[in-house]
């Protein structure tokens, strides 16, 4: 998710979608690590219509618009965490059945039991690649 998606759903967690909430932009902008980018944010933000402005500086609204953009990022984001929940889960399960693997080779030391630990290491390997995705 970009930062103005982020600075988006924060919007928007923040006013609980209400869009005659106001809300110190620039506060919030800094409150989540963005301060230097505050003024492009904003001007961003205003351009696609998702907030407006209001008399006091800084102070903001978000818009209609600005609010199902923001149930879409918000979406996503739960997506994505439903995506990293699920790699996390399958490299608990390839690691206890490595674990396995290893015991059944302190039991028997095969060159079959070496291949199937090899194989397990490199599922594991690849979940561990698919977390590292899903995490950018």
């Amino acid at each position: 998710m970009d930062v103005y998606h982020r600075v988006l759903v924060k919007l928007f967690e923040e006013t609980g979608g209400k869009e005659s909430e106001t809300i110190d932009l620039k506060e919030l902008v800094k409150k989540i690590g963005f301060l230097g980018s505050y003024p492009d944010i904003i001007q961003h933000l205003s351009r696609q219509s998702w907030i407006t402005e209001t008399p006091r500086p800084g102070v903001v609204k978000i818009t209609h618009w600005g609010v199902k953009e923001a149930k879409k990022g918000h979406t996503s984001e739960n997506n994505s965490a439903k995506t990293i929940s699920r790699e996390i889960n399958r490299m608990i399960s390839e690691t206890r059945e490595l674990i396995k693997i290893f015991e059944d080779l302190t039991n028997d030391p095969s060159i079959e039991h070496i291949v199937k630990a090899e194989k397990k290491m490199g599922e594991i390997n690849s979940a561990i690649q698919n977390l590292k995705e899903s995490v950018q």
